[in-house]
């Protein structure tokens, strides 16, 4: 049922639901306008406004963007199987996380997709000649940091244990390098940058970016589990503030103090979009995907993972304000 209509329609109402109170208690709202959703929409014209402070009546609901754009150039059919980080490699092939274990149905494979005994793994993790701390993760349904576990061997192998017994598919990976500059927002997470791309008409769009960071002393990125995240401007410097999962604003990350001052500069930005974009073209089911991107200190640029399935647009909108203004006349083609 994860991506199935029914779910959809269910959303739908339930969002539909909270719109109409947040607009019951802010009543300015019902004098705006939206131009997808004229009645229901205006709600959402009015939240952006104040989050972005970009008058507009471009803004995407989320029922809108969800049900009448995801929904319509994604096909989710194949959602499962390019969200897989088992199957991740060999889809984007290169730029993506190494595999240092890959468990699949029930079968163990190493780093060269040799299949090995289960027996052997912790030893492996234990005489790794270049790694200290590894990453495990189930290959599908880590949202919000679930089923992810960070720390050396002796940490790691446990979850091997359950994870086979509870017959996850997942995988083990060494732990990226970044930036020091992305590392400052957050030393202890792995700070990662969500870049959303949209295909159409043989060309794919840069939509939004922005940089998300993981809670105080959090070793994972996610906004869902107490991170935070920054908008990223096209030019590859930062919004002067920054939100959390419920869009509560903030100018400084809580455990560094560190400003989000407005000349800071994205490292190896622009290279980082055009990753993506090219990776983008091998995904010719999907229409629009939200990547998560990494990149050292000498500019190599890795692809975390991506979305292409129920990837959040509020936080791109309140940053960005409308942010699939100039694609509007082909939203508009897609729902005639």
């Amino acid at each position: 049922m994860k991506n199935s209509f029914l779910r959809r329609r269910i959303f739908e109402l339930r969002v539909g639901v909270q719109d109409l109170i947040w607009g019951l208690k802010n009543p300015e709202s019902f004098k705006r306008k939206n131009t997808l959703s004229p009645i229901m929409g205006r709600f959402s014209s009015y939240k952006f406004e104040l989050l972005s402070g970009v008058k507009s009546d471009d803004y995407l609901s989320d029922a809108f963007y969800f049900n009448k754009v995801e929904a319509k150039i994604n096909n989710f059919e194949l959602s499962d199987y390019f969200n897989h980080k088992g199957y991740l490699p060999s889809i984007l092939q290169s730029n993506a996380i190494p595999l240092l274990i890959n468990y699949i149905a029930g079968i163990v494979y190493d780093a060269d997709d040799n299949i090995i005994d289960a027996s052997t793994v912790a030893e492996k993790l234990r005489n790794d000649p270049v790694n200290d701390e590894f990453v495990i993760k189930r290959s599908v349904g880590t949202g919000g940091g679930e089923s992810v576990e960070i720390g050396n061997a002796e940490k790691i192998i446990p979850f091997f244990n359950l994870y086979r017994k509870k017959k996850y598919d997942f995988v083990i990976q060494p732990l990226i390098k970044q930036h020091d500059k992305l590392a400052e927002f957050n030393p202890s997470s792995l700070n990662t940058v969500r870049i959303m791309t949209l295909a159409y008409d043989g060309e794919v769009h840069h939509v939004s970016s922005m940089v998300k960071m993981g809670s105080p002393g959090g070793r994972i990125d996610n906004v869902s589990a107490g991170g935070l995240c920054i908008g990223i401007k096209d030019d590859g410097s930062l919004t002067t503030f920054g939100f959390d999962c419920y869009l509560n604003k903030t100018t400084q990350h809580p455990q560094t103090q560190l400003e989000f001052p407005g000349n800071y500069e994205v490292p190896y930005f622009n290279e980082m979009v055009d990753v993506v974009k090219e990776k983008h073209q091998l995904f010719k089911s999907h229409g629009i995907i939200s990547w998560d991107v990494s990149v050292d200190n000498y500019g190599y640029v890795t692809i975390v993972e991506c979305n292409t399935a129920w990837s959040g647009l509020e936080s791109h909108q309140a940053f960005h304000g409308p942010v699939f203004k100039k694609h509007m006349p082909y939203i508009k083609s897609i729902n005639s």
